[in-house]
């Protein structure tokens, strides 16, 4: 049965179908909808959002009902406009209580048709499962309220860039809303008006606190540079990876460099040109650029470990591969660490590019060997993994798991 999900609120479960509101609906007839709630989750049903790589619904609107839907989404606005010029806040209701029901009705039979357009005639993706493990885990993502603290701002304010971050927190939303298809590279972005928490400046990480007792952050040990050793099947060196080079550097050459300069040294020459050499054979023949793109290039895109083809030259290609693989590699442990978190008290508080930070609870401490097992067991291998903790999310300090 065609639906669609009135509010996506957690508490605000309605939906409409067959041109009627329905309050308790029979869940297991519902078959497809726009896009996925947490009172669907478990059941089959397939999520037309997930095929269109990130077009909206006005890009999938077919021609025949392009003029209803720019009406209907008019009357949608107006609703809206007059809802925060009275200051009405709608994180606070669910919409269908707001508005007359004959609208609810004629939006979301409107939609439903959209979505049944687009479930018919758009290929089901690949990655399918993928995605919908994502979309559900930055779902219950967003569900959760930060835990801001803009107090310890006060002695700070007559720095106007203080002034104008602090504005900025207090009109955003208090929770992070990832957008999934973002970039072509599979990097989550966010999206507007939700806490900034991929573009915090690190000066002001102090003022996110966590619920429970703790941040804990894993992170993976040079992330991009541990997928080129895969993609080259070369083994994983268990100890850190700029130490590790710098055994290497340092045995071949009297000119001993400390780790952030070779560090430096490395990343640079691996995403500088094709031609450009280290000049250190042993070292270059375990991060082979050329292999990899020989591997992951056929002329025109790339397609990943993970099967994601982005269309690419040459000059590109290498750097789209890396970040790819990094992206879908790291995303696939955090929704299995999101599955081990289920029924828990702790929870993942968000995800930064290859790190994950938990909001996490004592009562929770003898999983935390787990969690960070799992999260270096990766699709390409073990990783090591950095472990950090704090109070606060300015304040993170490493520590060694027992």
């Amino acid at each position: 049965m065609l639906f669609e999900i009135i509010d996506q609120k957690e508490n605000c479960t309605n939906i409409v179908s067959q041109n009627k509101i329905i309050s308790n609906p029979e869940y297991i007839k519902l078959t497809r909808t726009w896009t996925y709630h947490p009172s669907l989750d478990g059941l089959d049903i397939e999520y037309a959002s997930l095929y269109t790589n990130g077009k909206s619904l006005n890009d999938c609107c077919p021609d025949h009902l392009i003029e209803e839907w720019e009406s209907v989404k008019k009357k949608h606005l107006a609703f809206i406009k007059s809802f925060n010029q009275a200051k009405v806040k709608l994180n606070d209701h669910c919409f269908y209580d707001l508005v007359p029901a004959s609208f609810v009705v004629e939006y979301f039979s409107l939609k439903s048709k959209i979505t049944e357009h687009v479930l018919d005639n758009y290929p089901k993706p690949k990655n399918y499962d993928f995605l919908l493990g994502l979309m559900k885990m930055t779902t219950e993502i967003r569900s959760r309220t930060m835990n801001v603290n803009l107090g310890i701002l006060s002695d700070k304010l007559h720095d106007i860039k203080v002034r104008s971050f602090r504005n900025k927190i207090q009109n955003c939303d208090k929770y992070v809303d990832y957008n999934i298809f973002g970039t072509i590279t599979g990097r989550l972005t966010t999206k507007k008006n939700s806490f900034p928490l991929l573009t915090m400046n690190k000066d002001y990480r102090s003022v996110v606190v966590p619920n429970n007792d703790w941040f804990i952050e894993l992170d993976f040990n040079a992330a991009e540079l541990r997928c080129m050793l895969a993609i080259n099947d070369r083994p994983q060196p268990q100890e850190d990876i700029h130490n590790w080079h710098s055994k290497i550097m340092n045995d071949l050459s009297d000119d001993n460099m400390d780790r952030d300069r070779i560090k430096g040294k490395i990343f640079k020459w691996l995403y500088g040109p094709l031609s450009h050499s280290l000049g250190i054979p042993k070292i270059e023949e375990q991060y082979d650029k050329n292999q990899v793109i020989d591997k992951c290039w056929d002329g025109e895109k790339i397609v990943n470990h993970f099967g994601r083809e982005i269309p690419s030259d040459k000059f590109h290609a290498l750097n789209m591969i890396i970040q790819s693989t990094t992206s879908d590699l790291f995303l696939r442990r955090a929704i299995a660490i999101n599955k081990i978190l289920s029924g828990k008290k702790s929870y993942i508080m968000g995800l930064i590019h290859d790190s994950i930070v938990l909001d996490f609870s004592k009562e929770d401490k003898n999983i935390l060997k787990d969690l960070v097992s799992e999260f270096s067991d990766t699709d390409l291998g073990v990783f090591k993994v950095n472990t950090s903790l704090g109070t606060d999310f300015g304040n993170m300090r490493r520590f060694e798991l027992g």
